[in-house]
């Protein structure tokens, strides 16, 4: 089912990112952003949100991070609240002493591994 678009909204092969730079928010089809993954990256550096489309229907959503105006720890915080990431408590686990390990070395299994697909 095709989302419901106009036509002057839709980026096409011959006049890619011509649009206004006033624009803010850009609909792109994914084949077309991946053609110029360069030229959109940039425009999203400048501001621009695009939402990216599979077949008219839109799909995701390519936003700008600015760290500049809220600052490194509140996109940390905002990313650990989606559950993208999680901070460390910034104690170190264990003493750094590699792990010791149980069994034959890795490098044997893998050796015999290869030496049964033969």
């Amino acid at each position: 089912m095709r989302a419901n678009i106009a036509r002057d909204s839709l980026s096409d092969y011959n006049d890619h990112m011509s649009r206004s730079s006033a624009a803010v928010h850009k609909l792109v089809g994914a084949r077309e952003l991946k053609t110029r993954l360069g030229k959109y990256l940039s425009a999203v550096r400048g501001g621009t949100t695009l939402t990216i489309t599979d077949r008219g229907v839109p799909v995701a959503r390519l936003a700008p991070l600015s760290t500049q105006d809220r600052g490194i720890d509140a996109v940390l915080g905002e990313l650990e609240a989606e559950g993208i990431l999680s901070r460390g408590s910034g104690e170190v686990i264990g003493d750094g002493a590699p792990a010791k390990t149980i069994g034959e070395p890795i490098e044997r299994t893998i050796a015999r591994d290869r030496d049964e697909r033969v």
